[in-house]
């Protein structure tokens, strides 16, 4: 394969209002209504072609769907360093089709228990170790393995290590994100791993990890009880930061049922707040009442722009229902018809709200993230699909001696004066043991009636840019009238408030200038990876295709 095809970024053009679009709903027609991969005792897709075959190994080796997603998982975190890891967190969502139960499993990170909102007041970038919440990725992936796995926690976890010592070609993204930071203040150890001699690692470049091999292999009460929990302790405070070893001894995972829409006879599931997914029901209920068959591909394009500026805005009010109970409350009236009616009564169709009200309710936030993702279906009849996380690219830049990569989860909390000119979210301010709003957002769709039919997992390596992917791609799965010719351009969610923007092909711009939009130039970094199961057949969805990162 090519290692240097440029993988994720497309030349667009910027909309300067809210949230784009992002994906090519014409390839997903294609992908959905035609001839598409078919595998008899599962599948599974991933961000990395490596880690998606070992995944697949997990499910010929009579692994559960869990299991494959575990190693998969973990798989990423080592060749995709500069996206997820041990020293980061993430969401799992898992559908047992024959139980008809949904778990959630919530593995975010969290703030350290000494850690208050005046350590980061007026700060735009605070110290790096102040970036660092505790980790949840390896203990929560353990609870997964407790509730459904079939071999071995130590089977699965070597088959990722075995990545680490072994090494592996450096991909185009890997290559890129070390490029994006080679100019900042980076540690001695940061710099010897990625910037051996001055030179940042090039796509195609050979890189073993051996430390982080022995951290999978040295078992959870290791990383959470032991010697590497005070190795991240260290590195966090001589860094400026306060996270403890009882923080990452008491850390515990969260596992709860999913949160649930209605789009024509099929149940939609995300997680539930401090997950942002739930903007994704607003905005299917409020495109419901458009009509969407019934109009031309410029209308419809135009209103799901207008949609996602809403429902963002509203979500971008959410935070951790745990800590404050107005969050719970503003769900409730998310979910409403009648909130969904009051919206779209607000979206003009003739024209873009440049000053909408979507711009002072809106609230601060991360745009930064970066997701890796792994959706699975083995014969287990176990749907699978897991988002994990750095936060953003290496997450705080601080790495242990032993190899692994800290998160910046702290940055994706909201004090005063973080952003000049941005509102503060309250739900979303910092207290011990809380997690941030995150734009994590794994999906799973299940049919309403008929337990042979359509089961759809989902999950979108874009950040915020998955809120505008996803509804896109649901417009399409679910349609009632699957046979309609959609032509919407691709395009990509880039969500930063006031102005909110909206990324689209340029062959869209004269339409949308017609409606007063207004342009520059951008890029587009996102796309979808899924798996559809219909009666005995399961097929893999990647939109875009998935890159070649050999």
């Amino acid at each position: 394969m090519n290692s240097s095809r440029q993988d994720t970024l497309t030349p667009l053009y910027v909309i300067s209002i809210t949230f784009a679009i992002g994906v090519t709903i014409a390839l997903i027609l294609n992908i959905y209504l035609r001839e598409s991969p078919v595998f008899v005792t599962g599948v599974l897709v991933s961000d990395h072609e490596r880690c998606t075959a070992l995944g697949q190994r997990v499910l010929s080796d009579h692994g559960s769907s869990v299991d494959a997603a575990i190693a998969a998982a973990l798989c990423l975190g080592v060749v995709h360093p500069h996206v997820s890891g041990v020293g980061g967190g993430g969401i799992m969502m898992v559908h047992d089709i024959q139980k008809k139960e949904t778990r959630v499993i919530n593995f975010q990170g969290t703030a350290p228990k000494t850690l208050t909102q005046e350590m980061l007041h007026n700060l735009s970038e605070p110290k790096a170790g102040l970036q660092v919440g505790v980790p949840g990725m390896l203990r929560g992936l353990h609870r997964a393995h407790r509730l459904y796995g079939s071999l071995s926690w130590e089977d699965v976890v070597s088959r990722a290590a075995a990545v680490a010592r072994e090494g592996f070609s450096v991909s185009f993204s890997l290559s890129e994100a070390i490029s994006k930071v080679k100019g900042e203040p980076l540690s001695p150890l940061f710099r010897d791993l990625f910037i051996p001699g001055g030179q940042s690692l090039h796509s195609g470049s050979f890189l073993r990890m051996p430390g982080l091999a022995r951290v999978l292999e040295a078992g959870l009460s290791n990383v959470y009880d032991g010697n590497l929990s005070q190795e991240m302790v260290d590195m966090v405070r001589v860094n400026g930061g306060v996270l403890s070893r009882e923080d990452i001894s008491n850390y515990s995972v969260e596992v709860e049922g999913p949160v649930e829409g209605l789009c024509n006879d099929f149940i939609i599931q995300v997680p539930a707040p401090p997950s942002a997914a739930t903007a994704l029901l607003l905005a299917i209920n409020i495109l419901k009442g458009f009509h969407l068959n019934n109009n031309t591909a410029n209308q419809t394009y135009h209103w799901i722009t207008e949609t996602m500026k809403a429902a963002l805005a509203v979500g971008s009010g959410l935070g951790d229902p745990n800590y404050n109970t107005s969050v719970t409350e503003l769900l409730t009236h998310m979910l409403s018809t009648r909130q969904a009616d009051v919206l779209r009564q607000r979206i003009e169709h003739t024209r873009a709200s440049l000053h909408g009200w979507y711009n002072s309710t809106a609230h601060s936030l991360q745009t930064e993230l970066h997701a890796g993702q792994v959706v699975v279906m083995g014969s287990d009849d176990l749907l699978v699909s897991v988002a994990s996380s750095l936060s953003r690219l290496f997450g705080s830049r601080l790495i242990t001696q032993s190899g692994i990569l800290l998160n910046s989860l702290i940055l994706d909390f909201s004090w005063p004066n973080k952003a000049t000119g941005q509102q503060m979210n309250q739900r979303n301010g910092i207290q011990p043991g809380k997690r941030p709003l995150t734009s994590l957002m794994p999906i799973i769709v299940v049919p309403v009636w008929d337990e042979c039919g359509i089961y759809t997992a989902l999950s979108s390596s874009g950040g915020l840019q998955s809120l505008s992917a996803i509804t896109q791609v649901l417009i399409i799965a679910l349609s009632q009238d699957q046979e309609k010719n959609y032509t919407f351009p691709p395009a990509g969610l880039r969500p930063q408030f006031q102005p909110i923007e909206v990324l689209v092909d340029q062959r869209r711009i004269q339409d949308l200038h017609e409606k007063s939009h207004i342009f520059h130039r951008a890029k587009w970094n996102s796309d979808v990876q899924g798996i559809l199961r219909s009666k005995d057949f399961i097929k893999a969805i990647a939109i875009p295709p998935l890159p070649d990162l050999s």
